[in-house]
């Protein structure tokens, strides 16, 4: 089951580094040794600036610190600051010891200002980067609106010559007579390559309406063998090649999804396992419950995935699984992509078990 070729996915937005306990260590590092700069500073500046002015540089500091490392190490500025500013330029100097208990006042209020000032700037510090944020996610959002725009503008404008395409491809590969070999297998390698590039435009368009949420769902509870039997069925050609394992699990209860949209997930990877592996392997098809979901699964035994694309997502994996996967996600499920221990490729996806409804003999039992 090899991948084809999908359109690019956008750009993540890069996370925000995280605080690790190493980082946050060099944080207060960084407050002590701001602290003890405007301490140095104030000393050098002592003889031609009054207490006032050195206070001033002691609280600049603390405002740094706060804006560049948080609000943790600006806290331990503001009382650092208070205990330097005492230390250091208060009488008696070199002592925690207060000889006028006005400067008491003046110690609250510095510490006062201090921490005010360092919360102003830990919260707006905040607000700017949640603006970012913000700004980056509505760009990338606008982007990939963008991109979805395109596609299905792109394709439904190639779907009236495509269809002129396949409908001359057809009449030349089943005109009477029939043309001399040479020019038959022609027309139907090209008849065979119009329809694939069709089919390609016609899924793009139905990603872009599912990823835009223009598509909506039709719910209902149904069993999931009664899907399994309608993709087989509109694939029997594809499949004819290929001996069919199908199992699935006694205790399955109804499931609430979109039984077209689920039908072309199933056949989607049926098709992909049966164009992509040697003639006369087996693909098997699985459904089991698993915790609070059902789990469906199809397996080929063919190359598989390549290592990158086994360990990717399967949007990155070609553009049928990637809307196989937009429908999944729509239901609530998840999809994923794998090999599986004996070779050959894996492709999982679950729905929510849900709480179906109770109906018949059991509504009359309740």
């Amino acid at each position: 089951m090899k991948p084809t070729n999908s359109p690019p996915a956008p750009t993540a937005m890069p996370p925000h580094r995280s605080e690790t306990p190493y980082r946050r260590l060099w944080n207060y590092a960084g407050a002590v040794l701001a602290c003890l700069v405007a301490g140095g500073i104030a000393r050098l500046l002592v003889q031609w600036v009054g207490p006032a002015n050195i206070v001033m540089l002691f609280l600049l500091a603390v405002f740094l610190v706060a804006w560049l490392l948080g609000r943790g190490p600006a806290l331990l500025a503001a009382f650092l600051a208070v205990a330097l500013f005492d230390f250091f330029f208060i009488q008696p100097h070199f002592s925690f010891a207060v000889a006028d208990a006005q400067h008491l006042i003046t110690f609250a209020v510095m510490l006062a200002v201090a921490l005010v000032t360092g919360q102003l700037a830990a919260v707006a510090r905040e607000r700017l980067r949640y603006v970012e944020m913000i700004q980056e996610t509505r760009m990338q959002a606008e982007a990939e609106r963008l991109r979805h725009s395109i596609l299905a503008s792109l394709s439904h404008d190639l779907r009236t010559p495509l269809a002129a395409l396949v409908g001359l491809a057809d009449t030349l590969a089943l005109t009477h007579p029939p043309l001399p070999p040479p020019h038959d297998e022609t027309a139907r390698a090209l008849r065979d390559q119009s329809k694939s590039l069709a089919e390609m435009v016609n899924n793009l368009l139905e990603l872009a309406r599912l990823t835009q949420g223009r598509q909506p769902l039709n719910l209902e509870w149904q069993p999931l063998e009664e899907i399994v039997g309608a993709a087989i069925q509109r694939l029997g050609p594809v499949l004819k090649k290929h001996p069919l394992s199908i199992t699935l699990a006694p205790d399955l209860p109804l499931l609430e999804f979109d039984a077209v949209l689920l039908e072309r997930v199933l056949g989607n990877l049926l098709d992909n396992a049966a164009k992509h592996t040697p003639p006369g392997t087996p693909i098997v098809i699985e459904a089991r419950v698993r915790g609070a979901a059902a789990e469906v699964s199809v397996r080929d035994s063919g190359p598989g995935f390549s290592p990158e694309a086994a360990s990717g997502a399967a949007a990155h994996n070609g553009l049928g699984l990637s809307i196989c996967q937009a429908i999944v996600v729509a239901h609530g499920g998840k999809l994923q992509v794998e090999n599986g221990p004996d070779g050959g490729a894996r492709v999982t996806f679950t729905l929510p078990l849900g709480t179906p409804p109770v109906i018949g003999e059991e509504a009359e039992a309740a």
